[in-house]
């Protein structure tokens, strides 16, 4: 399937892009948020499998990664970038009024996708998180986390290496190299982004009570980033009575690099066919 790279101007007249796939004349709508160091690019062969169902696919470079513009690495606030994805519903809602739409996180994204989902739940019909960095196992030396405290306030574009190494992400070959061989990806982020990251997070613990609606978690059984008991924890808390939590045992942490990833991507969209059949009954 074709993918169309678009742009809009947000609020503070940021360019933002994102890629585009038509899917079929009235059907549902994913949007897309990539993790720390990856950008809509990762998601293209995901987005063709997506479209091929049928769904209208939207994936956004968040601000300061791939393709943006804004100063590489930074988020001045995190409210900053739920703007931007407000904005970005609102662009997929009026293109596709009849279609419902789902917000997909992985890793990072996921994070801003559960908060997006605490604050506007009203514009989203589900929630699908792939390995969401709500938990992790890996973060900055303590030594780091000091300095970014203190750096956020006096320094806040001071630069610190983002603690990820690319064997992390798939043991897949093909996308291994991809991803090592990828010059848009983010290696490093400011002390600003890292505090926001660290506010994210105390946030969630304590707001997942909020989300009412349909929400699913998919885990990799063998991913090295993220702490999968701690975010099992969490999906607990989560205040929606239907919820679905699924280990794909064997997987990295990247769940679309994997070559199986047709059983990932059937998984989804079975479970959203289930939700829709479900409302109608």
């Amino acid at each position: 399937m074709v993918s169309e790279i678009k742009e809009f101007a947000a609020r503070d007249r940021t360019r933002i892009f994102y890629r585009e796939w038509k899917g079929k004349e009235n059907g549902d709508i994913i949007l897309y948020l990539h993790g720390l160091e990856s950008h809509m690019g990762w998601f293209i062969d995901t987005g063709n499998l997506l479209s091929q169902k049928g769904f209208h696919i939207y994936a956004v470079d968040r601000r300061g990664s791939g393709m943006s513009q804004a100063d590489r690495g930074h988020m001045e606030s995190y409210w900053t970038l739920l703007e931007d994805v407000k904005e970005v519903t609102e662009l997929a809602r009026r293109k596709h009024p009849e279609g419902k739409l789902y917000l997909m996180g992985l890793c990072w994204g996921g994070v801003v996708a559960a908060t997006f989902a605490c604050h506007h739940q009203n514009l989203i019909d589900g929630l699908i998180l792939l390995s969401p960095a709500i938990k992790t196992k890996v973060d900055l030396p303590l030594k780091q986390k000091i300095d970014v405290v203190f750096s956020s306030i006096f320094r806040p574009h001071k630069l610190f290496d983002v603690p990820l190494d690319d064997w992390m992400f798939t043991r897949n070959p093909k996308y291994l190299d991809f991803v090592k061989k990828d010059g848009l990806k983010l290696r490093k982020a400011t002390a600003r982004f890292f505090f926001e990251t660290r506010k994210i997070n105390l946030c969630l613990d304590r707001i997942a009570h909020k989300i009412h609606i349909p929400v699913l978690v998919l885990l990799a059984g063998d991913d090295v980033i993220i702490d999968n008991e701690k975010v099992k924890k969490w999906f607990t808390a989560i205040g929606s009575k239907d919820k679905t939590i699924n280990v794909f045992g064997g997987c990295y942490h990247n769940l679309q690099f994997e070559k199986d990833v047709e059983n990932i991507i059937n998984y989804i969209a079975d479970w959203i066919r289930r939700e829709k059949k479900g409302e109608e009954d």
